[in-house]
C-alpha cells in the first residue's frame, strides 16, 4: 500500500526523485523514484561527521583539540553560505567538537571545509569505501568556485544514506558509543522544512538536509513508536514543488508505518 501511494504521488512528476524507506521494526525496505545517485549538497556534512568520530576513536584527533579560525583563508564570500563561523571574529579558538557541532546543527559550511582540511579528503573517501559506500564521494569543498566552474561535484547515494542511519541506529557505525552520539547530535539539526515538517515539535528526528539551487535532500530517522528511516532527494524541478512533494512522501510513509499490523 505504501509503495502504491508513493508511486501515485510521484506520477507525472518532472525531474529526478529518489525515496528510500526502511522500517526499523520489521526491516522492510522500499525504493521509489527514478534516481539513486545525486549531487551531495549539504548531506556531504554527514561524511565529515562520521570521519570525525572515526579519527577520534583512532586517536588521530581529539575532540578538545584547538583550531584557531583564520577567516582570511577560510571565509566564504557568497551570501548563501549557511552557518555562523563566517560571522565570528578572526582568530577565535574552536575545538574539534565545536566544529562538528556547528557543522551539523546549523549546517556550517566553513566548519565542514575546515574539518576536510584537518581530516583529509582522501581519508574521508577511503573510510566510506571501506564501509561499503563507494558512491559517497567528496571531490571538493563547499563553494570551491574554481572546481564548481569545472563541473566538479560531490555525490551521494540515497540508499547509502539510509543504510548509514540504519547502522547508527543499530550501534554499528564506528562504534556503539559513536553511533549514539552522532544520532543525538543529528537530532539537533535545525532545518525542519522537509522530513520534520509534518510532525509536531516534540517528535524526535535525527536527520540532515541538503539544500541547493536545484536540489533538495533530507535523510534521517523518525522516532515514532514504530521508528523508520527516510532518505529523500528531488532535483531538476521547481524547488517549491519539490519541497511539497518530499513532505507529502514523508506523511505517506508515516501513515503507512503506523497503519501496519
Amino acid at each position: 500500500m505504501m509503495m502504491s501511494a508513493i508511486s501515485d504521488r510521484l506520477a507525472n512528476t518532472e525531474g529526478k526523485v529518489g525515496v528510500v524507506y526502511i522500517n526499523l521494526t520489521t526491516g522492510q525496505r522500499l525504493f521509489c523514484g527514478n534516481c539513486k545517485i545525486f549531487t551531495a549538497s549539504g548531506i556531504v556534512l554527514l561524511m565529515a561527521l562520521v570521519e570525525c568520530f572515526k579519527a577520534m576513536e583512532e586517536g588521530r584527533i581529539k575532540r578538545d583539540q584547538i583550531y584557531r579560525l583564520d577567516l582570511n583563508s577560510v571565509r566564504i564570500s557568497t551570501k548563501s553560505s549557511y552557518g555562523v563561523l563566517n560571522h565570528l571574529h578572526d582568530g577565535i579558538e574552536l575545538t574539534i567538537e565545536d566544529l562538528y557541532k556547528v557543522m551539523i546543527t546549523v549546517s556550517d559550511n566553513i566548519a565542514f571545509n575546515v574539518l576536510v582540511d584537518i581530516l583529509g579528503m582522501e581519508n574521508i573517501n577511503e573510510t566510506f569505501r571501506s564501509l561499503g559506500f563507494p558512491n559517497m564521494i567528496i571531490k571538493r569543498k563547499i563553494y570551491d568556485l574554481e572546481k564548481m566552474a569545472q563541473g566538479i561535484e560531490n555525490s551521494i547515494s540515497i540508499e547509502d544514506v539510509a543504510t548509514i542511519y540504519e547502522r547508527m541506529y543499530k550501534g554499528q557505525l564506528i562504534s556503539e558509543a559513536a553511533s549514539k552520539e552522532m544520532l543525538e547530535l543529528l537530532a539537533l539539526h535545525q532545518r525542519s522544512n522537509i522530513i520534520p515538517y509534518p510532525f509536531h515539535e516534540c517528535m524526535e528526528i535525527s536527520h540532515l538536509t541538503g539544500v541547493d539551487d536545484d536540489i533538495l535532500l533530507d535523510g534521517g530517522i523518525v522516532y515514532t513508536e514504530k521508528p523508520f528511516i527516510l532518505s529523500l532527494a528531488a532535483t531538476d524541478m521547481d524547488a517549491q514543488k519539490a519541497e511539497i512533494l518530499l513532505r507529502d512522501i514523508t506523511q505517506i510513509c508515516y501513515v503507512g508505518t503506523m497503519e501496519e499490523v
